[in-house]
């Protein structure tokens, strides 16, 4: 069995949130055309409601690679979801098969962060921009499943039914 651990920084996530949701308020306004960039911006005045959605996004990943995750010992306070301080970040490992293609581990990292950028734009523009959130929850819808599709590729294709997986 090969393990991975995969860690997804807070302070990296939130810069992600924060330079995709700039990237869509530089380019929106409002029906006057007045700028909208202060209403969209996920910055730092946001941190508990980042720190909301952050959650969020892990109940979504975790179920996705449930069927490889490895236990960690992690003490109660590792629960705590109001603490700032501590455990911010989300780590998780995975225990994969030894047929597991090791070349897929970095695609299905970037696939995993990106599902956690786009979720949590998702969610942040649901009362803003529903236009803009349904794209975010499309394109969230998409990737997951891409990456949970990277976690199951192998050295050595099973055939199944003529098709190679």
């Amino acid at each position: 069995m090969k393990p991975l651990i995969f860690i997804y920084s807070h302070d990296n996530v939130f810069q992600g949130v924060k330079q995709e949701s700039s990237q869509l308020a530089i380019r929106k306004s409002d029906k006057d055309g007045n700028p909208v960039f202060e209403q969209i911006v996920f910055d730092e005045a946001y941190f508990p409601k980042f720190r909301e959605l952050f959650f969020d996004a892990q109940a979504e990943v975790t179920p996705a690679v449930s069927r490889y995750l490895r236990d960690i010992p992690a003490e109660p306070e590792y629960f705590e979801t109001q603490d700032f301080s501590k455990d911010r970040d989300y780590t998780f490992s995975l225990l994969m098969p030894d047929d597991f293609n090791m070349h897929m581990a970095k695609p299905a990292d970037i696939k995993i962060k990106q599902f956690i950028i786009a979720y949590i734009m998702y969610r942040w523009l649901e009362t803003k921009l529903p236009e803009e959130s349904a794209t975010y929850r499309e394109r969230a819808n998409a990737i997951l499943p891409e990456a949970k599709g990277l976690l199951e590729r192998r050295l050595n294709p099973i055939r199944r039914k003529h098709r190679l997986w």
